[in-house]
């Protein structure tokens, strides 16, 4: 393993997922890199009240502030960070093929089958999508 890419989005079990690969990132000697996604923004083409551009502007500063955060609170400003727009699961899981040997690190919060189905789950998308192993941390 060379490389740890997490998906982080400043909930506590993203934390604790980058906690568990920095911990790993340090036994193995592997680079750790954050991840956070924003979703892309959809708006109606006859809205005129919204400029898609401040509102995408301003959801890739919240992001670039998270990743900050986190760097700050584990203490780890080496840890490398990314931000990017797309689909979470399909975006984490495109990075972590362009990173050699990548182990995929997600958290989940536990929900059940039927919230599941409902709202979809991140960490279980990565699972079945993800050609590299896959860390689902609770």
């Amino acid at each position: 393993m060379e490389n740890l890419l997490v998906g982080v989005d400043g909930s506590e079990v993203s934390v604790r997922a980058a906690r568990q690969a920095l911990e790993m990132g340090r036994a193995f000697g592997a680079k750790v890199t954050v991840l956070h996604v924003v979703a892309p923004i959809i708006l109606p083409g006859d809205a005129p009240w919204a400029s898609l551009e401040r509102m995408q502007s301003a959801e890739l500063e919240r992001g670039q502030q998270i990743v900050q955060d986190l760097q700050r609170a584990l203490g780890s400003p080496d840890i490398a960070a990314l931000v990017k727009v797309g689909p979470a699961a399909d975006t984490l899981v495109e990075v972590a093929s362009t990173l050699k040997d990548c182990v995929v690190v997600v958290g989940s919060t536990g929900k059940g089958t039927v919230k599941r189905l409902l709202v979809g789950s991140v960490a279980d998308r990565v699972v079945h999508l993800s050609y590299s192993p896959v860390l689902v941390v609770r």
